[in-house]
């Protein structure tokens, strides 16, 4: 590998390993935050074990039906890459994600006080 290649994967992993960092640091300190103030800091639980095997089971639903579909239309149009796979997949993953907000409106809605 050149220098190029190693300072930009390790820029990469620089900055994944930075936004991880940042996230959970973040997190602790709004919990923190709210359990000094005297509230509960369960409003971060809001998705139920249930709501979030249901999400992820249409989110992975979705990716196998995008996949197929952008493999099929990448066989049949004769192309060398996958030029329709990937927004393939983040389209149906995205409609997942939509059907799923729809089928728990009514019940995040109840759950609030």
């Amino acid at each position: 590998m050149e220098g190029t290649e190693v300072m930009a994967m390790l820029c990469f992993f620089g900055f994944l390993g930075f936004a991880i960092y940042m996230f959970f640091s973040t997190r602790h300190r709004e919990r923190m935050a709210l359990i000094e103030s005297g509230q509960d800091a369960g409003i971060f639980n809001r998705t139920s074990k249930s709501l979030s095997s249901l999400k992820w089971g249409l989110v992975m639903v979705a990716i196998g039906l995008g996949l197929g579909i952008g493999i099929t239309t990448d066989i049949s149009m004769d192309n060398d890459g996958p030029v329709i796979t990937f927004p393939a997949v983040f389209i149906c993953a995205g409609m997942a994600l939509l059907i799923f907000y729809y089928l728990t409106r009514d019940t995040k809605e109840d759950d609030t006080v």
